[in-house]
């Protein structure tokens, strides 16, 4: 294919001027290739919007001269980090047909900073790489467990609930709570530092509270998908890697001993455990996951002895551990990765996975369940498996994980059958009081249509104000 048969987006030239040409890609194959995500998801409805032009720059400078020549011809920008959307990505009803698909991940550059105990890592990032790059340093920072792989630290800021969920989310909230500034290519092209450091004190080169200066500033770019700001940079504490890592599993039997031995562990202070995982198979006995992560084996001890009393107390026991809850259970660990343990041909995914107020966790998965029975019921599902995991100690992440037979899900009727679900489940779990965990794509327009009229119109102010000529991710809210 000629250069001259290629280059037909308005923006091509100065664009690779900007980048240099081995970084622009304009033929259609390798843009098609940005629209879907490296695993499936029920009912996400298939492939995401072709790009007009896919660009990878290489600096926030770089990003910042595109955002203003986007400006200057009103073509709409999608940033995109990991690909690990969990809904097709760009969506459908974002900008026009000459969108700038901004694929961040040349900015992988990472920076620890052992004296002031924080590493800056660039948005490009993959999560699994800094974790690394941390760990060998004998630092932990806070980062998704999954999935890990694939999502990027800009991705995951922008796209999940809080910034992102930790393996340890249970304990330590999201990642936001460790997030101590970013550098910000605004929408008109100028670049913003947020939290206390050279941002807001033109004197400090180090980012050491992200409170200090002013107003919380960084909140504002957390779980916005992309549409107030391209995020190049954040700067997160790290901490001492704790020694002693000790699992557990224990059988919980039916509802009222679970769910009461659930409710008095999340109460405890402080908290008998790091990770906990509450998960059962169909209609058979629940099953307590749990992690234990301590600084000595004599701290590790004491809070095993509060925990296992609890689980006693309630009726809980030590559980028989079969092959398949061992597979369960890894599932949970390996997350959307998990499909790899899957038979050949076959499909795992969550089912109306929520954010929801704890004391209507059980309520809500068993109204979740009469929902899947009424919509995908008479689909292959070949195993299910109700989950409830704390997320501190006001909310769970709640759901159910699915896995399908061969092909089951990739026809066109069960396509139509999984987004009538899909959005039963948005339905139900709004009336709960709760929240999508993903902040992108179509779960992100589900998300604005629970805002109240006055929350609708601050947020639709501040796009205005920030974003002029609407050219960050146009219509990502449909407000």
């Amino acid at each position: 294919m000629t250069e001259s048969s290629q280059n037909n987006h308005p923006l091509y030239s100065e664009i690779r001027s900007i980048v240099g040409p081995e970084h622009v890609t304009v033929d259609e194959f390798s843009r098609r290739a940005y629209t879907r995500a490296p695993f499936f998801s029920m009912g996400a409805g298939g492939r995401g919007k072709t790009p007009g032009i896919a660009v990878r720059p290489g600096s926030t400078e770089e990003i910042a001269e595109i955002v203003k020549l986007a400006n200057k011809y009103r073509i709409p920008i999608v940033p995109r980090g990991g690909g690990g959307s969990v809904s097709p990505f760009p969506p459908l009803h974002v900008g026009g047909d000459d969108n700038i698909l901004l694929d961040t991940q040349r900015l992988n550059r990472i920076n620890i900073d052992t004296e002031y105990m924080t590493v800056t890592a660039e948005c490009g990032v993959i999560l699994s790489a800094l974790a690394e790059t941390v760990r060998k340093k004998g630092f932990h920072v806070h980062t998704v467990d999954v999935p890990i792989h694939m999502d990027s630290v800009g991705g995951v800021l922008s796209g999940f609930v809080g910034g992102g969920e930790p393996s340890d989310m249970a304990t330590s909230g999201t990642i936001n709570t460790y997030l101590l500034g970013m550098k910000v290519v605004l929408p008109t092209g100028e670049i913003i530092q947020t939290g206390g450091g050279p941002g807001t004190n033109i004197h400090q080169e180090k980012f050491l509270h992200r409170e200090a200066g002013g107003p919380d500033m960084t909140g504002m770019f957390i779980g916005d998908g992309g549409a107030f700001g391209i995020k190049t940079e954040a700067t997160f504490n790290i901490f001492p890697q704790l020694g002693i890592y000790l699992p557990g599993i224990t059988d919980m039997g039916g509802d009222e001993n679970m769910w009461k031995a659930f409710d008095e562990l999340v109460k405890t202070a402080p908290y008998p455990y790091t990770r906990l995982l509450s998960f059962r198979e169909g209609n058979g006995p629940w099953y307590f996951v749990h992690v234990i992560r301590a600084h000595s084996q004599e701290e590790a001890d004491a809070k095993k002895k509060i925990l296992q009393d609890i689980c006693r107390k309630n009726g809980g026991k030590a559980a028989k551990v079969g092959d398949q809850i061992m597979q369960i259970a890894n599932m949970f660990s390996a997350r959307r990765l998990g499909q790899q343990a899957l038979p050949a041909g076959s499909t795992m995914t969550y089912f109306g996975e929520a954010l929801v107020p704890r004391p209507l966790s059980l309520e809500y998965l068993k109204d979740l369940n009469a929902l899947l029975d009424e919509t995908v019921g008479d689909l292959d599902i070949y195993k299910r498996v109700d989950f409830v995991v704390p997320y501190l100690r006001a909310t769970t992440i709640t759901g159910i994980l699915l896995y399908f037979g061969k092909g089951t899900t990739r026809d066109e009727a069960s396509q139509r059958m999984a987004k009538t679900a899909v959005k039963r489940m948005e339905e139900l779990f709004t009336k709960y009081g709760g929240w999508t965990e993903t902040h992108q794509g179509t779960s992100f327009a589900h998300t604005a249509s629970a805002w109240s009229p006055t929350y609708k119109s601050f947020m639709q102010a501040i796009k205005k104000t920030l974003d002029p000529n609407d050219i960050l991710m146009p219509g990502l809210w449909r407000i």
